[in-house]
């Protein structure tokens, strides 16, 4: 395998570990680093304010595990520099029901640790009253 094709396959790996930690409602195995950057819409402060540090992130994920439903990972994307993955993902919440058409972006080292992390989705389905 080249070592191109191993890169890619560490950066498909990384965004995996994320999406399968949705899907377990368990996000102890995602490979953020300590010192991680995370932008969401729904995150406290919204896309504007970033999570700072592995802990901040994991905390407000454990907040929002219970909501969510069916995870569906439909597309990878790589940048040339081989930096950084992007998933197209549907995530399913519970309450209000509804789907997240998402675009996450991952920036991952070499270690195959998540640096940073941007989710791009429209909110509107999760804050949504029945």
């Amino acid at each position: 395998m080249s070592i191109e094709s191993r890169r890619k396959a560490q950066l498909k790996a990384a965004a995996d570990a994320y999406f399968q930690g949705l899907t377990n409602k368990d996000m102890s195995a995602v490979p953020w680093d300590e010192n991680v950057t995370f932008r969401g819409p729904l995150a406290p402060g919204g896309a504007g304010t970033p999570l700072q540090g592995r802990r901040a992130v994991l905390d407000w994920f454990t907040s929002i595990c219970p909501v969510l439903g069916e995870i569906r990972v439909i597309e990878y994307y790589i940048n040339d520099d081989l930096t950084v993955v992007a998933v197209r993902a549907d995530v399913g919440i519970t309450s209000p029901p509804g789907t997240l058409r998402v675009v996450d972006r991952f920036t991952v080292d070499a270690r195959g640790t998540i640096t940073r992390q941007e989710n791009h989705y429209d909110p509107r389905p999760a804050l949504a009253t029945s």
